[in-house]
């Protein structure tokens, strides 16, 4: 992963690949449910290097093919289902729910994780499923990758 050589602590310093991102979701309000699956669009990118992230889409597209970690958390209430699916492509890689009773005053918080190796052009992206809600208010739910390693 590095060179051998050492160099200043800083976050460019960690991630030389100069590929990652995080983007996060400002709707002003709660998203979903819909019927069907939904690509969500983390309309706000706090960190873009690379560009590799589209903030009209909502993809990622690998600039090169290599190895690469992603990531989203999301918040919603409880009154609702909620989730969220992380998608390579068409398939789906890893999921995080919560099937709530109507009525539930509580509120909930996921998150997961996975490392994927990508060839150039494949695309990651995450989905809302169907019937599910999150919330787009104050950054609680967000998107984030980086190219580990070219391959």
């Amino acid at each position: 992963l590095f060179s051998g050589n050492l160099c200043n602590p800083s976050l460019w310093c960690l991630f030389p690949t100069g590929v990652l991102f995080t983007a996060v979701l400002q709707t002003g309000g709660n998203v979903g449910p819909f019927q069907g699956d939904t690509t969500l669009i983390f309309n706000r990118a706090i960190t873009n290097v690379g560009e590799a992230y589209d903030i009209s889409t909502g993809l990622f597209k690998a600039p090169v093919t290599g190895y690469y970690c992603f990531s989203f958390s999301y918040q919603a209430d409880k009154r609702e289902q909620s989730g969220l699916t992380l998608m390579k492509n068409s398939e789906a890689i890893v999921k995080a729910f919560n099937s709530n009773k109507p009525g539930s005053q509580h509120v909930d918080n996921a998150s997961s994780t996975a490392c994927l190796e990508l060839q150039q052009g494949d695309k990651v992206s995450v989905v809302l499923p169907n019937g599910c809600h999150v919330c787009g208010i104050g950054g609680t739910t967000s998107f984030t990758g980086f190219l580990i390693s070219k391959a």
